[in-house]
């Protein structure tokens, strides 16, 4: 019964490998794990802003184009904008995005695109 188990094991960790290895490629492209240290709140230009979040498939361009913000920054496959007279940003992504870039377009809502 144990070889049996152990067996089963094997296959299930054999194809979850091979999936993870056909989608390397492109998840990869979504993750940062470089170490981000956070602004702190005298850093912040915009103090709690409202955040909403916006999916298109042209998220990268789609900022660029936009009239009537504050300014903008590109990251990967999303844009943040804001006002700050309100404090507000809108993250937009495409559909197929990461708790990585949604957290790096946080921190450029935070500072207002200002580098760290």
């Amino acid at each position: 019964m144990g070889l049996i188990k152990v067996m089963a094991n094997s296959r299930f960790i054999g194809i979850v490998s091979g999936i993870c290895l056909l989608t390397n490629a492109h998840a990869t492209e979504l993750l940062d794990f470089s170490l981000v240290l956070p602004p702190t709140v005298d850093q912040h230009v915009l103090v709690r802003p409202a955040v909403a979040w916006e999916v298109r498939d042209d998220a990268a361009s789609h900022c660029e184009r936009l009239q009537g913000h504050d300014g903008f920054a590109v990251w990967k496959q999303g844009c943040v904008y804001w006002q700050k007279a309100q404090p507000a940003c809108t993250i937009v992504t495409t559909g197929r995005t990461s708790h990585s870039v949604m957290g790096h377009l946080f921190l450029l809502c935070l500072k207002a695109g200002e580098p760290s």
